[in-house]
């Protein structure tokens, strides 16, 4: 998923995951840590394309779409190619093009080069806030973190004072997301022992060799470590946080103005992917996609069942779009607790960088009610 919500967009953590292969960056929006890794020589390379669209698109007409990624993907990312799938049977072509780091894809974005950035949300707060630029939020996909704490066996949510946490220092993605899911549950942070690692490698083979007690890991390293018997998941900061968007759809204003239906179309096949990803009798199809497109870092299949059933349990996917005000409120409150660019003062009002419009028409053609999130 992706970084710190990248407490400063400028400023970039990155993180090599155990059992997994590459690395994920993490800037400022998505300061909750979901990193992403790259997927092959072809996406490290920049440019790919493929066939993608939703239902309800134009098959007769040619259509392209560009999209753009900060940082890589990873096995969470099924839902990305299945959405790219939808849209190839609807006649839309989608060019994935994924740069080294959020920074640039947004900027891609602002600067009319790609279409529609995949990445945090706040980020386009902050580029909208304190720079004025015209993008609009228009559909979440990733609407809570994946991050678990893990622990040695003996503790317990009640036994935890004086437990070392490993983190990569202060203010980083998994810190924060830890500390925040520990408060929010009423244990005292300051209870608790920081001890920087590093990246998630060096924080799961730390707790593996019982040098420390606690280490936040997202979803798929944490299963492989579980896996071992020496640790246990803890806790599941996604089920304890709630709506804390991770990764969404944001496009110009130019785009927005110039290509309604294809944004649409765009929006409608990330939401049908995460209901698909969502839904209990698609696990099977999940792995498949995600396997096919080499998505599993070197995950077994049981870690993938287990990565898949944690996605599922935290509520991963936004399966209603998750753009409503309560939501973009909830995670803008997570972002100004991590400090950085993004403060209450210069957070610009919801109407000027979030359009619903796309969303609650994908819901009302389900017939649900368009406040649905």
């Amino acid at each position: 998923m992706r970084g710190l919500h990248r407490t400063a967009r400028s400023s970039v953590v990155s993180e090599t995951f155990a059992g997994q292969k590459g690395s994920r960056k993490h800037g400022m929006a998505r300061w909750n840590g979901h990193v992403r890794f790259l997927a092959g020589a072809a996406l490290a390379a920049g440019l790919v394309t493929y066939g993608a669209s939703i239902p309800g698109a134009n098959a007769a007409s040619s259509k392209t779409v560009s999209i753009v990624l900060g940082g890589g993907t990873d096995f969470s990312d099924a839902s990305l190619y299945y959405a790219m799938n939808l849209l190839k049977a609807e006649g839309i072509t989608v060019q994935l093009n994924n740069l080294a780091d959020p920074a640039s894809a947004l900027d891609a974005v602002i600067s009319g080069q790609s279409d529609i950035y995949l990445g945090d949300p706040m980020e386009a707060a902050v580029a909208v806030g304190n720079g004025g630029a015209e993008v609009q939020y228009v559909g979440t996909v990733e609407q809570t973190t994946d991050y678990v704490v893990l622990s040695l066996p003996q503790f317990t949510l009640k036994n935890l004072s004086g437990a070392t946490l490993a983190t990569a220092g202060p203010g980083t993605a998994g810190a924060i997301i830890a500390n925040t899911a520990f408060a929010k549950i009423g244990i005292n942070p300051a209870s608790l022992n920081d001890v920087t690692v590093g990246g998630t490698s060096a924080r799961v083979t730390a707790i593996l060799s019982g040098q420390v007690d606690l280490a936040p890991a997202l979803a798929p390293s944490a299963v492989a470590a579980v896996a071992t018997g020496k640790v246990k998941i803890l806790m599941n900061a996604g089920t304890v946080l709630g709506s804390y968007l991770q990764e969404g759809l944001i496009a110009s204003d130019t785009y927005i103005h110039a290509s309604p239906k294809v944004v649409q179309d765009v929006v409608t096949a990330f939401l049908n992917a995460s209901r698909w990803a969502s839904t209990k009798t698609h696990e099977s199809q999940f792995l498949s996609v995600a396997n096919s497109n080499q998505l599993n870092g070197g995950l077994t299949t049981t870690e993938e069942q287990l990565s898949w059933q944690a996605f599922k349990t935290a509520g991963f996917y936004a399966t209603n779009g998750a753009i409503c005000a309560s939501a973009i409120t909830k995670t803008e409150q997570y972002t100004y607790a991590a400090g950085g660019s993004l403060t209450k003062a210069t957070t610009p009002a919801y109407s000027k960088w979030v359009d619903p419009t796309f969303v609650k028409a994908y819901l009302k053609a389900h017939k649900q009610k368009t406040t649905a999130c």
